[in-house]
């Protein structure tokens, strides 16, 4: 079977929150400098080019944020890091809306278990996650009762 990569579902208010972070963050500084709180031009870009890492670090979600399924494992891309998984150690899945850290966009997402640990995800597609994690390990007990 070919690979397939699964793109991360986006919750709106979740991409609203994080892009008016990162662009409050750098315009902060420049509005400041506008209306007169800072009075050195150099301080200011200074502060804007520190600040401009930390409003990309919150977005690099948007940019890396993927599951590939390939024969024998699913890859999970959350930008900062790629962990791979043995489809063979997957054991269970199962829809949650957990608001736990994971690399998933949204709270429409997906719980996988495997090996005593447990990942989150969100594919935009998890009909099509479900049809073509089981065509690649049949035995994985995929709960969608809660859908």
């Amino acid at each position: 079977m070919p690979d397939i990569i699964f793109v991360s579902k986006v919750d709106f208010w979740l991409a609203m929150l994080l892009w008016g972070l990162s662009l409050f963050t750098v315009s902060v500084p420049l509005w400041q400098w506008k209306r007169g709180a800072h009075k050195s031009l150099i301080q200011t870009i200074l502060m804007t080019v520190i600040l401009i890492p930390f409003a990309a670090l919150m977005l690099i979600p948007f940019f890396g944020t993927e599951y590939t399924l390939t024969n024998e494992q699913l890859q999970v891309d959350s930008g900062f890091s790629i962990q791979k998984i043995e489809i063979t150690d997957i054991t269970y899945i199962t829809p949650t809306r957990s608001m736990s850290s994971a690399p998933a966009l949204s709270l429409d997402r997906i719980k996988i278990s495997y090996q005593d640990e447990e990942i989150l995800i969100s594919p935009k597609d998890k009909s099509r996650f479900y049809r073509e994690i089981r065509a690649r390990n049949p035995r994985i007990v995929i709960d969608t009762a809660g859908e």
